[in-house]
């Protein structure tokens, strides 16, 4: 019998979003216990479902989070992470987190400009614009992110001017002290910081976000005050 390994068959999983059940026993001997338990768990939270012969993705992002927990790299598959699934990921943790939250703000006045997701925290005044980066390489990131980032401020300065446009769409930004900007990608990487705005990997996302205050006084990041915060 030939045997396919682990990530063999989770990139035809990715690519095809179903593959045959009977596939698990091609799994060489060593990786199939460990497949079958990242199965079980995906069932169970909803991120696959099994019918009689057929296992079938659901929830490609959550699938792709899952795999650091059981000793499998995931940046060999996010090729085949749509964009969209990208960002309501992005969008639907930060609600189960608490945050309100506004996507795809599109400013079509003189300064125009695009922000993927809008996060917001009353209690912590604060507002994160997220910037949700596609790059499939860790090679992109280093040969992108000046510009990226550069883009990103960019962005956040247009916001400053035009805030008052901006708040008749999103008016909870209104009640926002401070804005941090934000990069979100794929890649499983360690959280980088360049020009004070920090590079955070999917699987870092909720740390990040439940450990706010401490990553923004460690990481030194840069806060942008809103000038239209309406309070005192």
């Amino acid at each position: 019998m030939n045997y396919i390994d682990i990530y063999d068959f989770i990139e035809q999983l990715f690519k095809y979003r179903s593959i045959n059940k009977y596939a698990i026993s091609s799994v060489n001997v060593k990786d199939r216990n460990r497949l079958k338990s990242l199965i079980e768990w995906c069932i169970d939270n909803g991120v696959i479902e099994e019918d009689d012969d057929n296992i079938r993705l659901l929830k490609s992002v959550e699938f792709l989070t899952s795999l650091p927990h059981f000793d499998i790299s995931p940046n060999r598959f996010n090729i085949y992470i749509e964009w969209h699934e990208f960002e309501q990921y992005v969008s639907q943790i930060f609600a189960e987190l608490g945050w309100d939250v506004y996507m795809n703000y599109t400013h079509t006045k003189a300064d125009r400009f695009q922000i993927d997701v809008i996060a917001m925290n009353d209690s912590l005044k604060l507002s994160l614009f997220v910037e949700c980066k596609h790059w499939k390489r860790t090679s992109r990131l280093r040969a992108n992110i000046d510009n990226v980032v550069g883009e990103h401020i960019k962005r956040i300065e247009k916001y400053l001017r035009n805030c008052e446009w901006v708040c008749t769409k999103v008016t909870k930004l209104r009640n926002i002290k401070y804005i941090l900007p934000i990069v979100i990608v794929l890649l499983d990487l360690p959280i980088k910081v360049f020009k004070g705005i920090p590079i955070i990997p999917i699987y870092k996302l909720v740390d990040f976000v439940t450990n706010i205050d401490s990553y923004t006084d460690a990481l030194d990041l840069v806060l942008y005050k809103n000038r239209c915060y309406s309070g005192s």
